[in-house]
């Protein structure tokens, strides 16, 4: 029909930076379980919509998603590889959806089909997964965050900023950085002698010509068990 727009099916990818290394997980992956799906529902993906992000993110949040939520129209469908490469928190998730039922747009996932149909099952079954993703993501953090703690023990770097008056060697343990180590003396003489932390940093940023606010001076000496 004349004047009429014509849908458009999307593939959303997402993942985070570290699971965009794992093969099962990386977009390539979602993308090619995507396509097979939508060849199976007679749909053909013409546009990409993906992202390196946390799912716990909020979907309006995310540069991705909000562009997407902002070009959808009545009739559009989006392809998922799974519940948790769309979302991981659960209120977000099932807010979206009733969000995309009123906007007529259907959400796919390739594990379970349609979910913004007015199937009571279906409506049932996401809220049910949505939860279990929600607790698997729960879980994941509690196993990076034992992963953290097990290396902070055993001397390691466990990823992020290296502290400073450190350096990482090829086993990826910390050692000491001598050049950094004598800033951390002088701080540390600097505080015995009775000056206080914003005279320390002012000192420190002026020899280092590097700057040293107040609150990271704190935080060194701290670390370094020299705070008085």
């Amino acid at each position: 029909m004349k004047g009429e727009t014509k849908m458009s099916v999307y593939f959303y990818g997402r993942c985070s930076a570290e699971e965009n290394f794992d093969k099962g997980s990386s977009i390539e992956t979602q993308k090619s379980k995507c396509t097979s799906y939508a060849n199976l529902k007679n749909l053909t993906i013409d546009k990409e919509i993906t992202e390196s992000i946390s799912g716990t993110i909020k979907f309006n949040n995310r540069p991705m998603g909000l562009e997407l939520m902002k070009n959808l129209k009545k009739g559009d469908h989006i392809i998922c590889s799974a519940l948790d490469r769309f979302s991981r928190n659960t209120l977000d998730l099932l807010q979206v959806i009733e969000k995309f039922k009123r906007m007529r747009v259907s959400l796919h996932f390739t594990e379970f089909g349609e979910v913004t149909g007015s199937d009571a099952m279906g409506s049932v079954f996401v809220k049910l997964l949505s939860v279990f993703a929600e607790f698997y993501s729960k879980q994941c953090s509690e196993k990076q965050k034992a992963t953290k703690d097990r290396l902070k023990t055993q001397g390691k770097f466990f990823g992020g900023k290296k502290p400073f008056g450190y350096d990482v060697d090829q086993n990826n343990l910390l050692v000491p950085c001598e050049k950094e180590q004598q800033v951390i003396r002088e701080m540390q003489l600097m505080r015995k002698q009775g000056n206080s932390y914003q005279k320390v940093a002012d000192q420190i940023t002026k020899t280092t010509r590097k700057k040293f606010p107040v609150s990271w001076v704190f935080k060194i000496l701290n670390r370094e068990g020299a705070i008085a």
